[in-house]
């Protein structure tokens, strides 16, 4: 099992929700806009796990990762 640090961020728009990205460590950082609300953060933080459990962080292709998400 890893472990997930969750970061606040002031993106420059909502465009992004979220992302998410390996640390040296062995452990993850979601990186979540503080511009949305509270219910969009946390459901940006599901989408950013999702991806992380379905094994899309070894995918190459951005586009077809998100495309195939829910």
């Amino acid at each position: 099992m890893s472990e997930f640090r969750v970061q606040l961020i002031d993106f420059p728009s909502t465009k992004i929700k979220a992302c998410i990205t390996p640390n040296e460590d062995g452990t993850h950082t979601i990186f979540v806009n503080a511009r949305l609300s509270e219910d969009q953060q946390a459901k940006a933080v599901r989408h950013e796990l999702d991806h992380f459990y379905g094994d899309d962080l070894q995918k190459a292709d951005v586009k077809d990762i998100e495309n195939n998400s829910s």
